[in-house]
């Protein structure tokens, strides 16, 4: 296999977005490269013509021309509302994600990805394996997905920012510490295609790579109830239970926080069923839309934002309490309640010291903290 097979000039275009991006860059570049190229042959045209030395006599006085002046004005803005408007399809492709998508959690860390599934199956990417511990090291593999289905991955760093790219499906995505971002893919053909961390982030950078395998339907169903051929093994990695479910239930119990958001009248704080995607009144006017990014936020910095009708009384929890990956299994925790669903701890577990000894008599509806 040659270098150029490895490494083609115009990668393979695996996904929904690259036939879209494709389209939209290759007409930019064209019509931008033949305008200056047009641009650049009247220049060199004009230099030859009219150097000094061939024409006699003063130079003529050129007052302009209305239509000249119109005609370069108006028919470049035409040119470039037609790049606005394809950008803008692209983009809204881009950033919304269907309603029924799949969804995979990422973590980046240096110098590896750690992609887990909503039942809890879990996969390494990239990395050195000498710097791993011994269950990571079982869990190498690579990124699984259905084609023709939509994935929605949700991705966060434990250190510094890296950068989640893959040139087949026309994505790049930055990664940030201490904040949810998300893209999302509907693959549209079979194969392995490369994952690149595309922004410098220490000594082993070059070993953040990996690869995206595009599989039948019923062979991802195979790999998220632990059966991994596509792993380059022939062992199974059974599923030892989703975030949402024993992980995150189990966090959310170790960390008390069943002590003040329960279901009883005597509760420090508002009851957390529904939470996910409601609209949280904050004190002080205004108002917050309850995703990702705003339940880690409150976790994280619980006074930063707090909500009406309830005393800040919630210790905040950086990295060294709660790592990202804990984060994201609480997080699925919390999106996974459902009316009647709240344990009822306060019995078992005091409350955080500063907490009121009898509920605060304004109330707020359920989605705060």
């Amino acid at each position: 296999m040659n270098s150029m097979s490895l490494l083609p000039f115009i990668p393979e275009r695996a996904s929904t977005l690259a036939d879209q991006f494709e389209f939209l860059f290759w007409y930019i570049t064209i019509t931008s490269g033949v305008v200056g190229l047009g641009v650049y042959a009247a220049m060199a045209y004009f230099c030859v013509v009219y150097r000094r030395g061939v024409s006699t006599g003063p130079t003529p006085r050129i007052l302009g021309s209305t239509r000249l002046e119109l005609g370069w004005t108006i028919i470049p803005l035409f040119v470039f509302l037609t790049y606005f408007a394809g950008g803008l399809m692209v983009y809204n492709h881009a950033v919304h994600a269907p309603a029924d998508s799949e969804e995979v959690f990422i973590i980046g860390k240096q110098w590896m990805w750690k992609a887990q599934y909503p039942n809890g199956q879990r996969v390494i990417i990239g990395g050195n394996p000498r710097n791993m511990t011994e269950a990571e090291r079982k869990s190498i593999g690579k990124l699984v997905l259905p084609v023709n289905k939509p994935v929605k991955l949700t991705l966060i760093s434990e250190d510094v920012i890296h950068d989640f790219g893959v040139p087949a499906f026309r994505s790049k995505i930055d990664v940030l510490p201490g904040r949810y971002t998300s893209v999302w893919y509907q693959p549209t053909k079979l194969g392995e295609y490369h994952i690149y961390c595309d922004q410098y982030c220490g000594t082993w950078h070059s070993l953040m790579v990996g690869k995206i395998a595009v599989v039948k339907e019923e062979e991802y169903r195979d790999f998220l109830q632990g059966f991994r051929p596509l792993q380059g093994t022939d062992n199974s990695n059974a599923v030892d239970g989703s975030p949402a479910g024993s992980e995150g239930r189990q966090l959310f119990m170790s960390l008390q926080c069943a002590s003040c958001h329960s279901a009883n009248a005597t509760a420090k704080a508002p009851v957390l069923e529904g939470l996910y995607g409601s609209r949280v009144p904050l004190a002080g006017g205004g108002a917050e839309i309850a995703d990702d990014h705003y339940i880690i936020e409150s976790i994280r910095r619980p006074r930063l934002k707090k909500v009406e009708g309830w005393e800040a009384i919630m210790p905040s929890y950086d990295e060294t309490q709660v790592s990202a990956e804990q984060m994201n299994s609480l997080v699925a925790y919390i999106r996974s309640l459902k009316k009647g669903m709240t344990m009822d701890n306060t019995q078992r577990f005091p409350a955080p010291v500063g907490a009121p000894t009898e509920r605060n008599p304004s109330t707020a509806p359920p989605g705060g903290k």
